[in-house]
This record gives structure tokens, sequence and C-alpha cells, in this order.
């Protein structure tokens, strides 16, 4: 091996001999002083090779490949940025069609084809070679790492040495980890699809989804250079925090000047008509805190919905009927605009924004009274020659004849005169009603009963009422997160998009609504989204599921789905806990294939008082310390929680810690207090959680949603404490035991969910008590009410989900009572 890496070390030494070479070779050029725009342009493209050659000076490469083709055997260097002098390749650039067979090579094929024209190559070996500061430290031949079936029949991704140490490493620096190195085959394949295609990836907790997001806009802008700038690119991420976490990486796969924002900043930026709109977070905060929780859910999914959506289509379009003329426009006799050749003109402009299409008819209406008012004006201007002829002419010169000519000059101008007032009245009243309507007026007015008993008419009429209720705050510009989508849709539908991309990547799109992934598709020629369902913890607003948008947002042929279900962030004892949350939520959530990296098995430990909590923290702390963590992370249930926990904490003499309650806060210190909330995208080196009591993660997809998400943050260790009760969440199943019913239908049950040959059936419909209801006297009778079981969206989709569950189950039973 010492031998190996010898051989690597002067290899490597060369390389940086030739960079050096190449930058004092550009220097010169940058030194020279420019006598036109071309030597200009020459002298600054210079500087940008300097850098980025000095970048990469102390690690030019993270890979070798050795393979053969049509013009014999060769060895190449992949790097993250490509290297060339005089024509020949020094360092291969990872996103290049050799880079791709890299990547697309683990250990089994052996013959790939590359290039347009499908060009046979051998692989013959394959290294992953890890430099620092100019030094070979590990070389590794890199085998086989698929997926395969462990002893217990358990799904896992073989890791070979090279993988193993990439992901093993820990960092100082609060930062994405780089997957250059290591970009496994089906996160290479996402990145490398088409500018053209849009894609949906669902992704596990892990799984690189952001780490592959910015590596395809880096793939994009080099494959696509010339139709696709930094500028034309837009990210949305989940939160400031995680904007500010991806920003060391930026540089370094070539991204800068692309637009990142969270949505909220993204809409605030381009509709700036309200202000003081809560963020996700605290709409987070404020709904779950609230005792009208599920009213305000029941209003935010409404408002997030396409059939919102739809009905605010309807209702612009039903407005601009309203504003042009409903019948002729009659001046007077033989002048006359017709109500058909208005309609005829105004719906050929459709594809116009409401505002921009008043504005063309009220110009085609004014164009045509101008018109007519010359026409006349040419009419009375023929008669009075006429009459001057007949009449004037004839006349003897005199008094008489002036008095004639004067007599008929007046009335000539009486004529117009009045034909031109008659013409500006009529059409002023017309126009009027064509004037520019503000979106925020046009929001405002769509919270009438009226308004949803015509564009909806089957609306649940407690959802009317909840409506109806929040309309009054809209009235008063009280605004809730979920307002700022049909906001902006409004402003682009009445005034037009300010703004377009040729390409959007949303990260953690399962927060966002099909309003808001719609309103996206707007603005984008493509889009790359990505997310993963089971980590949907503001599930009051965001997708239970993809199909939500897939079958309404794009069309069959607009998308492509994939899968990513192997997750690389987490040891394997990490990702069972959270396959272990998954199984127990008894949702249809998709497992995690975890890579075969063993750790310590996370301790989940009861603790009497709030005290020992505090106590037993601090012992984690300096267990995680000793064991060289750079990066520790402590998750509590709310901000306030985190609070208290930092005191506490300070209180017991921690240091180099700091506190996180809102989503724009940076993170800087080595131990992160956090609210769970927050954490999204974000990954630690240890993490611990402060309470997985029952009463904290109760058997409900949205507690199972924020456990599972918790949970695999976590790089290497995992602790966890509770007082009173642990979650079911995380009691050990019974394999052979069906699938725990949720609360939410299991009083509707009517079947036997133990025997695998009958599938579960709920009921249709059934009697239950009224809710709210104050019992005044004692012979009093409660009120039942008859309820259908599809009433309730959660139960219903609660239900569904299960019942998949459910199957799997039974097809096991089925297979074992086979065999028995």
């Amino acid at each position: 091996m010492q031998e190996i890496i010898q051989k690597e070390q002067e290899r490597l030494d060369s390389t940086i001999s030739i960079i050096d070479e190449l930058v004092e070779d550009k220097k010169q050029k940058m030194n020279k002083v420019a006598n036109d725009i071309v030597e200009a342009q020459l002298i600054e493209y210079a500087k940008k090779e300097v850098k980025k050659l000095q970048d990469i000076r102390q690690n030019p490469y993270f890979g070798r490949l050795d393979f053969e083709d049509e013009f014999g055997k060769e060895t190449i260097y992949i790097g993250k940025k490509g290297v060339e002098k005089d024509g020949e390749l020094v360092v291969v650039d990872w996103r290049t069609e050799l880079g791709k067979l890299y990547n697309a090579y683990q250990g089994v094929q052996k013959t790939f084809q590359i290039g347009k024209e499908n060009r046979p190559v051998t692989i013959n070996g394959k290294r992953g070679i890890i430099i620092k500061d100019g030094k070979v430290i590990k070389v590794t031949d890199i085998g086989q790492t698929g997926i395969v079936e462990n002893e217990n029949g358990e799904k896992v991704k073989y890791m070979d040495d090279y993988l193993k140490e990439i992901l093993t490493n820990t960092e100082e620096a609060y930062k994405l980890r780089d997957i250059i190195s290591s970009i496994q085959a089906e996160q290479d394949e996402i990145i490398r699809l088409p500018l053209k295609d849009t894609i949906i990836v669902q992704g596990a907790a892990g799984s690189g989804k952001s780490t592959i997001a910015l590596h395809r806009i880096s793939y994009l802008l080099y494959q696509y250079h010339e139709q696709v700038k930094p500028k034309d690119i837009l990210i949305l991420a989940p939160n400031e925090i995680f904007l500010s976490y991806i920003k060391d990486i930026v540089p370094e796969i070539e991204i800068e000047g692309i637009e990142q924002r969270t949505f909220y900043d993204w809409a605030s930026t381009y509709f700036t008509d309200v202000h003081d709109i809560p963020d996700l977070h605290e709409q987070y905060v404020h709904v779950y805190g609230s005792t009208e929780k599920e009213d305000l859910i029941k209003i935010a999914k409404y408002k997030g919905s396409l059939r919102f959506k739809k009905l605010l289509d309807d209702f612009v379009e039903y407005i601009g009927n309203t504003m042009i003329p409903h019948g002729d426009v009659v001046i007077e006799s033989g002048v006359i605009l017709s109500k058909e050749e208005i309609h005829q003109f105004y719906h050929a402009k459709e594809h116009l924004p409401l505002n921009v299409r008043m504005k063309e008819v009220k110009e085609f209406i004014l164009n045509w009274s101008n018109e007519q008012i010359n026409i006349r004006k040419q009419q009375i201007e023929d008669e009075f020659e006429e009459a001057y002829r007949k009449w004037v002419v004839t006349l003897p010169e005199g008094e008489e004849r002036k008095a004639v000519y004067e007599a008929l000059e007046k009335a000539k101008q009486l004529r117009m005169k009045i034909f031109q007032e008659k013409m500006q009245h009529e059409i002023s009243l017309i126009v009027k009603k064509m004037e520019n309507i503000p979106a925020l007026l046009m929001y405002k007015s769509v919270f009438q009963k009226k308004v949803f008993e015509k564009f909806h008419p089957d609306i649940d009429e407690e959802l009317l009422s909840l409506l109806l209720k929040n309309g009054r705050q809209i009235k008063q510009e009280r605004f809730m997160y979920e307002d700022i989508a049909p906001l902006i849709y409004l402003d682009a539908k009445i005034n037009g998009k300010k703004l377009q991309y040729e390409h959007i990547v949303i990260d953690e799109a399962q927060d966002y609504s099909p309003f808001q992934l719609a309103i996206m598709k707007d603005y984008a020629k493509s889009m790359t989204i990505l997310g993963d369902i089971a980590q949907g913890i503001f599930s009051f607003y965001g997708l239970n599921r993809w199909e939500e948008i897939e079958s309404y947002v794009f069309k069959e042929k607009e998308f492509k789905r994939l899968h990513l279900q192997t997750s690389y962030r987490s040891t394997k004892q990490i990702m069972d806990l959270a396959n272990r949350v998954l199984l127990n939520s008894n949702y249809d959530f998709p497992l995690v294939i975890p890579v075969n990296r063993p750790g310590d098995v996370p301790t989940i430990k009861k603790v009497e008082s709030i005290g020992e909590l505090y106590d037993e923290i601090v012992n984690s702390i300096r267990l995680f310390e000793e064991k060289g963590y750079k990066k520790i992370a402590i998750l509590t249930a709310s901000k306030q929680g985190a609070i208290d926990t930092y005191d506490q904490l300070m209180r017991r003499q921690i240091t180099q810690m700091e506190v996180i309650t809102e989503g724009n806060q940076a993170l800087k210190e080595k131990i992160v207090i956090i609210p769970s909330y927050l954490v999204k995208g974000l990954e630690f080196d240890a993490v611990i959680i402060e309470d997985v009591s029952d009463e904290t993660f109760k058997d409900e997809t949205q507690h199972a949603k924020m456990l599972y998400m918790s949970i695999t943050r976590a790089h290497h260790d995992l602790h966890l404490f509770y007082r009173g009760n642990i979650s079911p969440l995380l009691e050990e199943r019974d394999p052979s035991a069906p699938p725990k019913p949720r609360k939410s239908f299991a009083d509707w049950l009517i079947t036997d969910i133990n025997d695998p040959y009958v599938e579960p059936q709920v009921e249709a419909v059934k009697r239950v008590k009224k809710e709210d209801m104050i019992r005044l006297f004692d012979d009093e009778e409660e009120e039942f009410v008859e309820e259908a079981f599809e009433d309730d969206r959660e139960r219903y989709y609660d239900f569904h989900a299960w019942l998949k569950v459910w199957h799997r189950w039974a097809e096991m039973r089925k297979q074992l009572d086979e065999k028995s």
C-alpha cells in the first residue's frame, strides 16, 4: 500500500507542478495592459483561471479511473474542476462524460457506452484518492457498492473503504457534506438529467438530496453554459439557517451568482404590498400552540389547495367579464360598437394579465371612439361644403351671405360638439369600469359568501364559515403564511409576472402546498423538486403525498419521479431506530436503506426529574467531546424549551454553545440547542433529543414525522431521554402482529384486523355525539349527528396509508401460513 501511495504522490506532485506553470502563464497575461475590449475580456478570463487553479492546487482530484476503448488503455484523474495543458487533459472535470463513467462504475458492470456515438468502454479499475494539503493520505481501490441483504434479511447499502472514510469524517464547519468525491450512481443519474426535465425526487433522510440539487445546478451550468447563466436559476431552501449552511460549498462547485432564497423571502421581494406576514416556522408555532389548531389547519390546507387556485382563476375571469360592456355601445343610430366585437377582442387577449388585458380593451374602445369622431367630423365637413355650395355661394356678397355662412359654421360646430360630448360621456362610463385592480383588493373581495357559493358551490359549510370568519382578518390586512401564495398568484394573474427562470430547484418540497408548487411552475421552464414525505413536519400546509401535485400541477409527460432510499448520513444503528419510528407510525412511508457503517446503538434513557435530565445531557456532551465530535445538537420540542436548556447548561459550565430560536440565525458554535422544527436539512456528528416521551411524541402522523426527522440529523451518535412513558413510536414492535390502527379511525373499524384474509373495512357513516355542547338541563338528551367517514381528511388518509401497511403484513402472514 505504501508503494501505491508513493506512486500516487509522484503523480500528484507532477500535477501540482503543471498547475503552478499554468498559474504563472496566466499571471503574465493578467499583467498586460488591455488595448481593446477583447484583450480586457481575455485578462478577466485569465484572472478567473488563476483563481480556479489556485483553489484546486492542494487538492486537484479525488479519483482515478483505468479503462480501455478502441484507442487502447488509458488512465485519467477526476476532479472538481478540469485542468488542461497544451490540449492534454491533466485532470478531468467530474461533469464530463468521463466523469459520469467514474461515478457509474460500482464494481459490478464493467462495460459501458459513452458519448453520443455510444462508444464502448471497459473499466479496468477505479481508485478513490484522499488528498490533504498536497499530500496523498489514502488510496483505496473501489469495488462493489451495491445494495445487498444482510443475515437478517434487511436491505443495506454495501459501503467500500473509500466511501466509509468520507462518511465517517467529521467537520468543524457547519456546511453540507461535499459529495463530488463520493457521488453514487443513483445520485449521479439525477444530477445529469437534461435541463428540459422537471424531476420530483422522493429521497430518504441523508440520501444527499440537498447536495444532489447543488451539484445538479453545477452540472447544468457546465453542460448548458450557452443557454443558462447563474441569473437564470433560483434555489429555494427551507430556511435562512440552511442557506448559510450551504454558503461554503457554493463557490467550490462554481454556482456563484445564483439567487438563493427561502420561498418567504422570494415572495416578499417580488410582492411588496403586504408586510409582517409570519414565515413558515412562526406559523408552525402559532398553529400548534393555538386552541383553534384544527380550524387553522383546515383554513391553511384550503388556501394551499389547487381547488382554491381554481376558485381564484374563475373569480378573476368573472371580474374581467363584469368590467367589459354587456351590451352594444350605442351613441346614436348608425354609430354602434357591437357587444360581439368587444367580446371577440377581449377573448383574443386572454393570454394577458387582467389589468393589461383591460388596458388593451380600453384602448380598443377609445380607438373606435376616436375613429367614429373622425368619421363624423368628415361627414359634417362634407355636409357643410355641400350646404355652402347650395346656399352660400348662390347669394350675393354682403351681410346676408355673411350671416348665412356664420349660421352654417355655428351649426357645424354645435353638431360636432354635441356628438363629441355624447361620445365622451358614453365612453367614459364604459372605460371607468376598466381601471387597474390591485391584487390586494381582489384578494379581500374573495372572502364573501356569494363568491364561494358561485365558484365553489359544494364547499363544506363548516369550512365556509371558517373562511368567512378569516375573511374579516384579511380585510384588516392581517395575513398568515398561507396567504402569500394566493397573493402572489393574483398579482401575477392581474399585473403579470416580473421574472422568469430557466430552472428552479426546490429543496424540502414536501413543505410546500400544491398551490405554491403550481405557482413556481409558472415561473420556470423546468424544475428540480426534492423532498421526503416522511419529513413533512409542516403538515398543516404541505404535502401528504406526491400524488397531490403530480396529476394536477404537472402533465404526465412533463416530469420524472425518482426515489432515493439509501441514506449515507447516519450509522446503520441510527437508521434502524428511524425505520422503527416509520414502522410504528403505521403510515405508508418508504423505509430507509442504511449503509453498512456500524456505530453505537442509540441510547434511550428514562430520567426522573428535570434536574437529572440536564445532568445526563452534560454527561452525553462530555462523552461526545471525548470522541472528538465537532458538531453536537440538542433538540427541544419548543423555542422556550431551547432557551431553558441553554440556561440550565450554562449553570453547569457548558461552553462553546448557542441557542437557535429563529430560522434566520447562523450556526457558529460547537454545541447548538435548537427546536426540532428548525433543523430541517441540517446534520450533526451527535444529537441529543431531550424528550421522547409520549407527551411530546404521540401516536400521530405529525409527531412521527418530527421524531423521524430529528433522529436522522445524527451522523455517528444519538442519545434520547424521556420522563414518564416513552413514545409509542419508539416501542419495540411484534412483527407478527398486525399494524396498530391510528386513533383517528380505530373506532370506525368493523372487521377483524388480525385476519390476513379479510381486508379491513370501516363504517361509511355513523352517528357521533355532537361536540362542544353545554347541557343546560339534567334531562336534556345528548345530541347526535350523522358523520361520513370521508368527511375527515386526516382520518381518510390515515386509514388508506395504514391499509397499505396492513396489506404488506397480511402477505407476510399468508406466506408464513403456507410454509407451516
